[in-house]
């Protein structure tokens, strides 16, 4: 089957990010124009003018699951390609290995192929095994924390719905969701990250993320800039330059460091 048949991209979203359609849709048009698949945006009740892309609407919000599952149920598309609306693309898309990366799912029978390539400092959240002959990319561990996770990946629609349980919110049915596929005995597969490269990266290379709990990352409106794309305030704050640096302060310390500071954070706080 063409992979144009069989599979299709879906931009997760919702009515509340509405005013983060269009800049998503500038980035994604600039650096994959010739997109082979078709594109669906998921929302609840409103729709984007472009004839690009069909929107899917979930109806008035229920939860976070019931909303993807339905949105999910309206597709016909064996596999797809997961991204949410923040992930702002900002170079061009690797076609080839996202080929690749479909074909391989179709071999092994996947549930996920997790495209999104984080540092290797990160390896125990998505640790994986390489697949003897194809070491690009590798089979996923059922010790991995987040096997299954919302960055960039590749779906196998029907397997997705199936992991989604009644009113879980997207960080529980990562964790949730990695528990229930590590007892199914199903696989799930991964990119093999460059050790050499200290950001996401892989086949859809994208800022992650440009909102944070609905606050605009800095970053955003630097790419933004860059690009030449419209990015507006509206009504969302934007972390300040004090927030801003300690957070890149924080992501450049070694990540042993960083889970003993959360850890401590989140014992002063409870």
């Amino acid at each position: 089957m063409e992979k144009s048949n069989n599979t299709a991209v879906v931009v997760l979203s919702c009515d509340k990010y509405a005013d983060i359609w269009a800049p998503f849709f500038a980035f994604f048009n600039k650096f994959w124009p010739e997109c082979p698949y078709k594109i669906y945006l998921g929302s609840n009740t409103l729709g984007f003018s472009d004839n690009k892309i069909q929107t899917i609407k979930s109806g008035e919000p229920i939860n976070w699951t019931a909303d993807t599952r339905a949105i999910l149920e309206q597709i016909k598309e064996k596999y797809v390609i997961v991204l949410l609306e923040d992930y702002f693309l900002y170079t061009n898309v690797d076609q080839g290995t996202l080929d690749r990366c479909v074909e391989m799912m179709e071999k092994e029978h996947a549930v996920f192929f997790r495209i999104g390539c984080f540092p290797s400092d990160h390896f125990s959240d998505y640790a994986y095994d390489k697949i003897k002959g194809n070491e690009w990319c590798g089979r996923t561990r059922i010790d991995a924390k987040y096997a299954i996770n919302l960055q960039a990946g590749i779906w196998n629609r029907e397997e997705f719905i199936s992991l989604l349980k009644d009113d879980e919110n997207p960080w529980q049915f990562e964790l949730a969701g990695t528990k229930r596929w590590a007892a199914s005995g199903k696989v799930c597969l991964g990119l093999v990250e460059d050790k050499k490269l200290n950001y996401v990266h892989g086949p859809i290379t994208y800022l992650c993320t440009a909102l944070s709990k609905g606050v605009w990352m800095r970053d955003a409106f630097e790419l933004a800039k860059k690009e030449n794309i419209k990015l507006n305030k509206g009504n969302r704050t934007i972390e300040t330059k004090w927030q801003y640096r300690k957070r890149r302060m924080y992501h450049a310390l070694p990540f042993w460091s960083r889970k003993y500071i959360d850890f401590f954070s989140n014992r002063l706080f409870i």
